[in-house]
């Protein structure tokens, strides 16, 4: 981390200590959905993160988890606070396993804490569109979930974004632009 310019250093330690207030405030002291469910959407979030599909970035290359479908079935099963724990654990799966060179540990909390703010204000979001955890109707449910999958589209590729254009000296737009807006017809289908 001492690599990283100050205002990447500072701008992560921000993201994890954010991520770590909302994981605690936020930390689930009773299911809305069956522990049985929470249990598979955590395993099989953890397994699926283990593929990743390369993003060639400017100097360096990181990784997209396929496993973002599966977090974000866990968002409408069963809501933001429970989900935020099977994305942190996919986050820890992504960075930990099957990865050419061990990451240092700011970058996997990082990792875990983005999808913890991502994961909460989505399910702000979908909360505020008018969309409840477990309860999905066909064409009630069309305006939450197309207000949470940009919600967690911007605040997932924002930033992991600001944090590359930090650490480059480079504008955020430009990071954006060339490295994460082609992903976004991924977070809708």
């Amino acid at each position: 981390m001492k690599a990283l310019p100050l205002a990447a250093r500072l701008y992560v330690c921000a993201i994890i200590g954010i991520g770590a207030i909302l994981f605690a405030a936020f930390f689930p002291t009773r299911f809305v959905g069956s522990p049985l469910l929470f249990v598979m959407l955590l395993v099989l979030s953890s397994i699926t993160s283990v593929f990743k599909v390369n993003l060639p970035l400017a100097r360096r290359s990181s990784t997209m988890s396929v496993s973002y479908a599966v977090d974000f079935a866990s968002l409408l099963l069963l809501g933001p606070n429970e989900t935020m724990i099977v994305a942190a654990a996919s986050a820890f799966s992504q960075c930990t396993f099957r990865i050419k060179e061990r990451n240092p540990i700011h970058r996997t909390l990082f990792s875990m804490s983005c999808l913890v703010i991502t994961v909460q204000a989505a399910g702000v979001v979908y909360h505020w569109m008018g969309g409840h955890p477990g309860v999905i109707r066909s064409v009630e449910v069309a305006k939450p979930l197309i207000g949470a999958a940009t919600a967690y589209f911007v605040f997932n590729t924002f930033t992991v974004a600001t944090a590359i254009a930090l650490s480059m000296r480079q504008p955020l737009l430009k990071v954006w632009h060339e490295n994460f807006l082609w992903s976004a017809p991924s977070y809708f289908v």
